[in-house]
């Protein structure tokens, strides 16, 4: 796979300079071809040739892997294991069910909660109140691939204390939608939340201490984790967040109710225009 990058490289400075309209393959792998527009229509924007190129490579590997398990997988499977056709049929009436109900219940002014409700609902359901404090920390993190070529810059331009303003700019560039990543500092987390969306314990304290730098590889994917600040956080009764979540959860609990109501009423409209008919069931 080496050698095709020298001529890649030559490609895409023909097709940037030149404005091209040929179309060039990149890459074979078992009789599917890979064209250079695909590739760029792929990538990220970037000013930059070199990190364009890295993109490119890293699709072009990812692409030629793809490749490889699909090929592997028609040939080891047999005709009736690669037959999805029942699930794909199941997974599309789900959805069309799905996107139908979604519609029906579309007018939210039909599940208006009275504030007569919310008031009854926090009533019924207020427990003693219990003060704690929770830690909070702000951070910087990026997922990416355990196998991307871009790894060295990214970790360079993430742990850069001089300029960080730019140095930001230019990952945010780079990682445009191909890349998981949080690079704002201005927002608080609780631990717990950050520990249930990655792979990162907050049990040693000086996992949060400011300034703190992160690199580990977990599951094939290599994370970047930088923390900025810490706190601790006294949990209190908020009246105006518990009066919201009240009258989310009454609307939900009228929705639910509407469309149970809702599908019941289908049925039996069915069933007396015969077209539904139920037969005794034969023991």
């Amino acid at each position: 796979m080496r050698k095709i990058f020298p001529v890649l490289i030559l490609l895409f400075g023909l097709f940037i300079n030149c404005r091209q309209i040929n179309n060039p393959i990149v890459a074979e792998a078992f009789h599917h071809k890979l064209y250079l527009s695909e590739v760029i229509a792929k990538i990220p924007y970037t000013d930059s040739k070199e990190d364009s190129l890295q993109f490119m490579e890293q699709y072009i590997e990812e692409w030629v892997l793809h490749q490889t398990l699909l090929a592997n997988a028609k040939k080891l499977l047999s005709q009736e294991e690669q037959d999805f056709t029942k699930q794909i049929d199941q997974y599309k009436e789900k959805l069309l069910i799905d996107e139908y109900l979604k519609k029906i219940c579309g007018d939210s002014s039909a599940f208006s909660v009275f504030s007569f409700e919310v008031t009854d609902f926090m009533n019924d359901t207020k427990e003693t109140e219990v003060q704690e404090y929770r830690e909070m920390v702000k951070l910087n993190f990026i997922k990416l691939s355990n196998r991307s070529k871009i790894y060295n810059k990214i970790k360079g331009l993430f742990f850069e204390e001089t300029d960080r303003v730019k140095a930001i700019s230019q990952l945010e560039l780079i990682c445009a939608d191909s890349i998981e990543y949080y690079l704002n500092d201005d927002h608080w987390f609780y631990t717990d939340f950050i520990e249930n969306e990655l792979p990162f314990s907050f049990s040693n304290k000086e996992n949060t201490e400011p300034n703190s730098k992160f690199d580990f590889v977990k599951d094939g994917f290599r994370y970047l984790v930088l923390i900025l600040d810490k706190k601790q956080q006294l949990q209190t009764s908020n009246f105006s967040e518990e009066k919201k979540m009240a009258q989310i959860i009454l609307q939900q609990q009228k929705r639910i109710e509407y469309l149970s109501n809702f599908k019941d009423s289908l049925v039996k409209k069915a069933m007396f225009k015969k077209k539904i008919i139920l037969y005794p069931i034969p023991f």
